[in-house]
């Protein structure tokens, strides 16, 4: 599916596909691993909760016991969030809405774990042994969260994090607590993303390199988006004029840049920074809480 906005600009939507050496070998040692693994938290961005499966999962995955988390809900549009927990209870896979950063429904998660875990463990208490620890393996696309959902988990700095995708590279096993490890695994997305529209939504939310899109076409495909669905805290944010939501999407933004202070020596409009601006405080959330995939759109992806 592809926004009728971005069709009828003409835009030239090219191919949009990040998938470096490491994270084939993230899939391979995956499937290693899997074995050694109770339950597997699959991580997904609840902005994209549609755009952000990776399928290469669903198989790999499908034998598993499985939890879906589905982190930065707090950047997440609150009533379309409430939409797909009405979609997603219909499904036979656990799930949470979570927010890593702001510590939503993070103590959920183990004790839903372990309840997943009462039969197997049944076996071992009616034999009089005590059951092994619980094994966790943690996996999704790239920037999703990971990192800060581990170091939440385990109360202390265990995971590096960053405001890029692949910051992990490799995996790790880390201690949560007494009875409880977790293998850390590197975001993995998958060879070819047949779906434009889906790859926009994979990059603007920073699963994909900016630089593989570029910073200019999504800040035009961002600012479309804002002026629809936030235009007011867009021009609270930027001191904009009434008038200056008018105007195309990149005009918007050279009146951002004067805002900002966003121009080169003589005045020019230093386009690159503006789109950084821009980018970067979108994914602060200071620009509203917007959701990319709804569930009556999303037929396709």
């Amino acid at each position: 599916m592809e926004t009728p906005e971005l069709l009828g600009k003409g835009w030239e939507t090219p191919d949009i596909n990040w998938y470096p050496g490491h994270m084939l070998k993230a899939k391979k040692e995956l499937l290693k691993q899997l074995k050694r693994v109770d339950v597997v938290l699959e991580m997904r961005d609840a902005r994209i909760p549609v755009s952000s499966v990776n399928h290469d999962f669903e198989e790999l995955l499908q034998q598993k016991k499985r939890i879906l988390l589905f982190n930065k809900s707090g950047l997440a549009d609150e009533e379309i969030t409430q939409k797909w927990t009405e979609i997603f209870r219909k499904s036979d896979i656990p799930f949470l809405f979570i927010d890593a950063i702001n510590h939503l429904d993070l103590n959920k998660i183990l004790p839903l774990c372990r309840k997943m875990m009462q039969e197997k463990w049944s076996t071992f208490r009616r034999r009089g042994i005590r059951h092994p620890s619980l094994k966790l393996l943690i996996t999704g696309i790239p920037n999703v969260g990971k990192s800060s959902l581990i170091n939440r988990l385990s109360k202390r700095k265990a995971a590096e994090t960053g405001p890029t995708p692949g910051v992990t590279k490799h995996q790790d096993w880390i201690k949560l607590g007494k009875d409880v490890e977790l293998l850390d695994t590197p975001g993995i997305l998958w060879p070819k993303i047949e779906n434009h529209e889906a790859g926009l939504r994979l990059s603007i939310t920073g699963a994909i390199k900016d630089s593989i899109v570029g910073t200019s076409m999504l800040s035009d495909y961002l600012l479309e988006i804002l002026l629809r669905k936030e235009p007011e805290q867009l021009q609270r944010h930027y001191q904009l004029a009434p008038e200056d939501l008018d105007l195309l999407p990149g005009d918007l933004l050279d009146k951002i840049a004067e805002k900002r202070g966003c121009l080169k020596s003589g005045g020019a409009i230093d386009h690159r920074r503006v789109e950084s601006v821009l980018l970067r405080d979108f994914r602060a959330g200071k620009l509203g809480r917007l959701s990319f995939d709804l569930p009556d759109e999303t037929e396709g992806l």
